[in-house]
């Protein structure tokens, strides 16, 4: 498929040729690959390089880069970003920490794109790229982009994607920082200057990734715009900070597994398995408290529930035309709506999910997550002018940004809306070993000037880009990774004791501090981008992402390694080799950008330690999604053998735990049972005795006409979505097959082909007269008269369907009965038949007008709204709805008039 002639397809408009194009980080991680008809290959290729002439090179980093163009991200087209002076470019200042306690590894020097790696401990000098990936986008020009984003000013920190460039943009005012500071110019990387007033963005270097071609080129930057101009490009949105800060995060399983916990700290022995009332009556805190007592809100607190729905009232930032508001205003005219369905399906369903990430370790707990950065206003004072102002207040502006130094040790979150202690905790997934932690010192004594500028930054952890904080995260930088801020008391407790034989005091980033982690820089393999073979070779060896099997086989030696009950021979090799696999997993993910891979043979194909009950139970959990054979056992049976025959008052890990505390919560929690309102409870004008009796009954004939068209309609596309379910009673004919030994005699596949001659009208004549004749009772004689009246030409399977040993007669009733509903699933899949009514017609003409759309049913409820307000008002139509006991379709069609119609609580009190 990558050889210069491609591969030829017909999709229907002639035969053309294809050949294998760019991918995105995230298909190469699917193992997918793209292809572009070859009259399209070069312009678009050349477009995506901005006419760069690139040769030998990096090229898995080439298609890295280039994949840009495919990831995923919101277009914003409209902002002139290409105006000159708009965007500059500025150089990535560099930190050296000394003596830096490291383990690493290192290869066995061979040159292949796989390589063996071994362990090393010593002391590095480090070098720190400071505010690797990000940049600042001014106030002004922030508003703008977020108005074309989403048409509102709410956000503050963009990840952005143009040719070449990916990275955080975050909303800083540096135009009046600068100025202040006595700044009237910025020099960019070309040492070209610019007037500060002139620039909306500033890019650091390491966003650029283009910038080494761009020079080989002899292109300038004002050449990266003009082809950016030519080639249409625009910029991309692939992420926003949230709108308002967060007061919880929820824990990784591999974090959870590695920090020092007793018992008593993550689930006292004394507490019952279940909670038959709140556990907040416990005073007690425990880290499986949160998440124990959200899902006993969800499922019995009758006010909690409530708020949650009314909490939407209180979001400024929520559309008043979000069903959340609707269900909101409504609930709060008359609290009897909690027990209609759409808010208890809605409850059921959160707590359903608190519960299966409860099981899998994602525990809720005090805290946030946010964006990494480093100190922003380090990197607004790094620009300001060397020389000392003349105006005092320059010069006394100046003095104030010189003096802010970021305090050594901490971390600063904007208006952080969690409770939190003297230091918390950061960690990033995925953390696999207790190394990939950092513990800081919470921000405390902002200086005015840092409130000021930054302070708007609710999505942002900044930390000192000096240190080595980003490299402690498992390797991250600044250009989008999300960072776990944890302020609960328990889990900052238990990190400390991480570091007790490394320092007295909180985290250290040198001596005082366990040994960092680090990934090595792995000497690329350099080959030639115009080479078919080589771009081959490239692609093949960056797929096939082994980041979850290293995750796994980390895992499993972790519940060792930290176990503190473990064999302390055993312990010390598992937690090495934990150290190791953390190290290979930062390899492997780099490789999409490397070209080179570790040899992971000795962790993944060597059994060295027993899979974990916890892993166990992932597995299991996975198998749930796929149907197993008629032979094998159900989920349900599965899962029920999985607690039933472990002993889990020996099971001493933590983390292993959490399976069986989950199974027992959901088995035994009580759950409110609601039962809905009257409708003379819900609605003003169900109040009136025989309300129902004065409505007009044309009206009402053609409402009720119309609704079952719209659930006809609805249905219809479902069944047409899914892909016809051939061989239903597969399963059943390998069961009979299997018990009369003849499982490799005969194939059911070989079975129902053996019927693909017989016309529809054949197979449906022969199911009724099966049924008809009572096949199942007939004789020996009489199946094979039947038989050859029937089925002459299927002689050779005579024998096979006349033997009614273990049930076989009903094999060829399987048979006839999959391939007539396969038949008649063929006009069932048809969205439009001539019985339909008029109305029905145009609502599913309005989805087939946009099938691709994934919310089908606001597609149709559009349309039959449409046609809803010609029939009757949409104040009056809510009756009409509710007389016809369809209330719960009220959400769907009518959802902005149904307020109007509540009756107030008070009113029913009295």
């Amino acid at each position: 498929m990558f050889r210069p002639e491609g591969i030829t397809l017909d999709f229907g408009a002639g035969p053309h040729r294809y050949v294998a194009f760019e991918r995105s980080n995230s298909m190469s991680r699917k193992s997918q690959l793209s292809f572009v008809r070859e009259d399209f290959y070069e312009p678009l290729r050349q477009g995506i390089m901005l006419d760069m002439e690139i040769g030998p090179c990096q090229l898995s980093k080439l298609y890295a880069y280039n994949g840009l163009m495919l990831s995923g991200g919101t277009r914003i087209d409209g902002i002139e970003i290409d105006r000159p002076h708009r965007v500059i470019v500025i150089d990535n200042e560099e930190a050296v920490v000394q003596s830096v306690p490291v383990i690493t590894v290192e290869d066995d020097g061979s040159i292949g794109n796989v390589r063996k790696y071994h362990r090393v401990e010593r002391k590095e000098k480090i070098t720190v790229t400071c505010f690797d990936g990000e940049g600042l986008i001014s106030k002004e020009y922030a508003r703008e982009v977020d108005k074309a984003y989403c048409g509102r000013h709410i956000h503050t920190s963009f990840q952005i994607r143009l040719p070449y460039v990916k990275g955080m943009l975050h909303q800083v005012d540096f135009k009046d920082f600068l100025t202040s500071g006595g700044c009237q110019t910025i020099t960019d990387i070309w040492g070209v200057e610019h007037n500060v007033r002139d620039v909306n963005i500033i890019l650091t270097k390491s966003m650029f990734k283009g910038f080494g071609w761009l020079t080989e080129n002899n292109m300038t930057w004002n050449d990266y715009w003009k082809a950016f101009r030519k080639r249409r490009h625009a910029l991309y949105i692939t992420q926003t900070s949230k709108e308002k800060p967060e007061r919880f995060t929820t824990l990784n399983y591999q974090f959870l597994n590695t920090v020092s916990m007793t018992a008593d700290e993550f689930r006292p022995n004394d507490l019952p398995l279940w909670w038959d009332d709140s556990p907040a009556n416990d005073k007690r805190h425990w880290l499986t408290k949160e998440a124990e007592l959200t899902y006993y809100s969800y499922c019995s607190d009758d006010d909690f529930r409530k708020q949650y729905f009314l909490s939407a009232l209180e979001r400024r930032w929520f559309s008043k035309k979000s069903k959340a508001y609707y269900m909101a205003r409504v609930l709060k005219k008359n609290s009897l709506f909690i027990n209609e369905p759409v808010y208890t399906k809605e409850l059921d369903s959160k707590a359903e999910k608190v519960l299966n990430q409860y099981a899998i370790g994602q525990l809720i707990v005090a805290g946030d997550n946010r964006f990494l950065s480093g100190d922003l206003l380090e990197l607004l004072t790094s620009l300001l002018p060397k020389r000392t102002p003349k105006d005092k207040a320059k010069r006394t502006f100046l003095a104030v940004a010189i003096g802010n130094q970021f305090a050594n040790n901490s971390f600063y979150a904007p208006k952080a809306a969690y409770e939190h202690g003297r230091e918390c905790t950061l960690l990033r997934n995925p953390h696999i070993a207790r190394n990939e932690e950092i513990q800081l010192n919470c921000y405390t004594d902002v200086e005015q000037m840092r409130k000021h500028y930054l302070g708007h930054l609710t999505d942002v952890v900044m930390v000192d880009s000096h240190t080595l904080t980003a490299e402690r995260l498992g390797g991250a930088d600044f250009d989008g990774d999300m960072i776990k801020t944890i302020s609960d008391p328990i889990l900052n407790t238990c990190v400390k004791r991480n570091y007790q034989d490394y320092s007295s005091d909180i985290t250290r980033q040198t001596n005082g501090n366990i040994p960092l982690l680090k990934i090595p820089t792995v000497e690329p393999q350099i080959r030639d981008a115009n080479d078919w073979y080589a771009r081959f070779e490239t692609v093949r060896n960056t797929f096939s992402s082994r980041v979850g099997q290293i995750s796994n086989a980390a895992l499993d030696r972790s519940v060792i390694a930290y176990n503190e009950n473990s064999d302390s021979e055993l312990q010390q090799r598992c937690r090495e080799e934990t150290e190791i696999l953390a190290i290979l997993t930062g390899l492997e993910i780099d490789s999409a950008k490397s070209g080179v891979k570790p040899d992971l043979s000795e962790y993944l194909n060597k059994k060295v330690v027993n899979r974990s009950l916890f892993l166990q139970y992932k597995k299991l959990l996975e198998s749930a999604e796929v149907r197993g054979k008629w032979y094998e056992p159900t989920f349900r049976e599965k899962r029920k053998e999985f607690f039933e025959k472990t002993d889990w008052s020996k099971v001493d890990s933590n983390l292993e735990r959490l399976p069986y505390l989950a199974y027992q919560l959901r088995r035994n929690t009580p759950k409110l049972k609601p039962k809905p309102a009257k409708d003379s409870e819900l609605f003003d004008f169900a109040r009136e005795p025989g309300w129902t009796e004065k409505l007009d009954p044309h009206i009402l004939s053609s409402v009720s006409a119309f609704l079952s068209d719209y659930e006809a309609c609805l249905s219809r596309i479902r069944a047409c979505r899914v892909p016809v379910q051939n061989k239903q009673r597969k399963n059943d004919i390998e069961r009979i097959l299997f018990s009369r030994g003849q499982e490799d005699t005969y194939d059911s596949d070989e079975l129902y082909a053996a019927f693909q001659d017989i016309s529809a009208e054949r197979i449906a004549e022969i199911r009724a007269v099966i049924a008809d004749s009572k096949w199942h009772f007939m004789d020996g004689e009489s199946r094979f008269d039947f038989l050859e009246s029937y089925l002459p030409e299927l002689e050779n399977y005579h024998e096979l369907f006349a033997d009614f040993r273990y049930g076989g007669y009903r094999i060829l009733g399987d048979l006839i009965c999959d391939i007539d509903d396969e038949n008649r699933s063929t006009d069932r899949k048809k969205y439009l038949r001539n019985t339909d009514s008029d109305s029905f017609h145009q609502m599913m003409n309005a989805y087939l007008e946009q099938p691709l759309r994934h919310d089908y049913r606001e597609i149709v409820a559009d349309k039959c709204r449409e046609i809803l307000d010609i029939i009757e008002k949409p104040r009056l139509a809510v009756r009409y709805v509710v007389a016809l006991g369809k209330r719960d379709l009220l959400w769907d069609l009518l959802i902005d008039h149904i307020e109007e119609n509540v009756l107030k609580e008070e009113s029913h009190a009295e």
